[in-house]
């Protein structure tokens, strides 16, 4: 027992040393973008980063699971900080936000919609661009659900449907789906396995290693414990079950952008586009030759130029 111990804090302290160098370079230009603590819905402590011009048109960034706020670092630290107001959080039971302990703490929708409309009235965007990646554009749907749309401006998803729209999830043996078997483990070396794996099924290609040594802390950030409250089923403010937030098709009355890239392992791309297609014919469908889940970490110019242009489309149409 003595022994595993040891190992074990061996390869956490291995863990800690690789990060805090890393941490390093991916932040080493965020002195543009400052953090501050806004109180979510309960008292929930949510942390949140802001760059920009108060007062341009905004942009709220919404990441997924396991990440942080972290993950729009090409974003915060770009040229739309010149001419947009862009906010970022971590997501309760992320990062560095408050990680309480109870499932209805993260079972209901309004619970994390009540989150997004504290952020947005603590940081003064008013009718922003919502971009919400992975999980994070689920968080938009329960938005649109409790709030409605009539504070935004558009809505774009990255990499997610959002339970707007129905397509093939992986298979039980895939490697995405053993990795959050791992990370909502007890064992921490289990944690490690799967926050490692899941790092790699973020991008089509190997990005740089300092980038993916934080991607994994972002991960072991997010506990087990409440990894497996998110993943209880999510009620709708009736109390009901929601399995699926088709019915919001009807009530997205906002521009929609999707960006996806066509090498995403966790779902079939090309799917996913045409159900978005069929399901909103106003929507703009944007595919990412060879990228994978993360368009905006892949190809940041190419991603941050699209951006750019749906808000000024949308400021424009105004």
């Amino acid at each position: 027992m003595m022994q595993q111990s040891t190992n074990c804090l061996a390869v956490v302290l291995a863990v800690v040393v690789s990060v805090t160098t890393s941490l390093e370079t991916v932040t080493k230009a965020n002195d543009s973008v400052s953090l501050t603590v806004v109180d979510g819905s309960g008292g929930v402590p949510l942390t949140v980063a802001e760059a920009g011009q108060p007062g341009s048109p905004g942009i709220l960034l919404i990441h997924g699971n396991g990440q942080s706020y972290l993950s729009w670092h090409n974003q915060l630290n770009s040229d739309l900080a010149d001419d947009f107001h862009l906010v970022a959080f971590d997501l309760r039971g992320h990062g560095g936000s408050g990680k309480p302990w109870d499932v209805k703490s993260y079972n209901r929708a309004c619970i994390w919609a009540e989150d997004i409309a504290a952020v947005m009235r603590e940081t003064g965007l008013e009718k922003p661009i919502m971009v919400g990646w992975s999980r994070g554009g689920l968080m938009v749907m329960h938005y649109v659900r409790c709030m409605g749309t009539g504070a935004l401006s558009g809505i774009a998803m990255v990499a997610s449907r959002g339970r707007l729209v129905e397509v093939r999830l992986p298979l039980e043996d895939n490697p995405a789906r053993i990795s959050q078997v791992q990370l909502e483990a007890s064992d921490l070396i289990e944690n490690l396995a799967g926050a490692d794996t899941f790092a790699t099924l973020m991008t089509a290609e190997p990005v740089d290693g300092d980038w993916s040594a934080v991607s994994k802390a972002m991960n072991i950030m997010s506990p087990p414990y409440a990894r497996r409250a998110m993943r209880s089923p999510t009620l709708d403010p009736n109390g009901d079950v929601i399995f699926s937030y088709a019915d919001l098709v009807e009530r997205i009355d906002v521009p929609f952008l999707v960006v996806l890239g066509d090498q995403d392992p966790l779902r079939d791309s090309a799917q996913l586009g045409q159900a978005f297609e069929n399901a909103l014919p106003q929507a703009k469908v944007l595919m990412y030759p060879g990228v994978g889940h993360s368009p905006f970490l892949e190809e940041p110019q190419k991603f941050n130029a699209d951006i750019r242009s749906f808000v000024n489309s949308v400021s424009k149409a105004k």
